[in-house]
């Protein structure tokens, strides 16, 4: 199955177009990701590539900034992080997700590995990466599941002082 989405930025001028396919075994998020930086008023393009297995735990990761800086991650699932020559990130160890800042697909990553029930209030470790450096960072975040709306799952999300809902299918 091949999903493809647009999404607006709301909070820069900018969208993404994103694809998922799902396999028997795995999935595969592709995002393009072009929005302008208002403080520079620099225009960026960012690719993506995320390789989860079929449990939504992030095996590999490769985002390319502007056709120029890369990074690529890969990762046991478990919490251990390696770079792209496999030496191990020790900063990042213990964090299974990832999240990317520009796009909102990342956040829906530990939500999707879990069975949530109304109120269900959890605490993950998140590899955080942010755009447009690639600096990476381990990170807590909470998800708080709130509601159902048809088919759509809102959550409560927390990442130190700031504080937003999420929907997710």
């Amino acid at each position: 199955m091949n999903q493809k989405v647009i999404w607006k930025n709301e909070e820069q001028f900018g969208c993404e177009h994103f694809n998922m396919i799902v396999e028997e075994k795995s999935y595969s998020a592709k995002g393009t990701i072009i929005y302008v930086d208002g403080r520079t008023s620099n225009a960026h393009i960012v690719e993506y590539k995320i390789d989860l297995d079929a449990n939504w735990f992030t095996k590999k990761l490769r985002i390319v900034m502007d056709d120029h800086n890369s990074l690529n991650l890969m990762s046991d699932g478990k919490g251990t992080w390696f770079d792209k020559d496999g030496k191990v990130i020790d900063k990042l160890k213990g964090a299974i997700d990832i999240d990317i800042s520009a796009t909102p697909f990342s956040k829906s990553l530990p939500i999707n590995r879990i069975d949530w029930f109304l109120n269900q209030q959890e605490h993950f470790e998140m590899v955080y990466i942010s755009i447009p450096s690639l600096e990476i960072k381990k990170i807590p975040q909470f998800y708080k599941y709130i509601r159902t709306t048809g088919n759509l799952r809102y959550f409560k999300y927390r990442c130190y002082d700031y504080e937003t809902n999420n929907m997710c299918r």
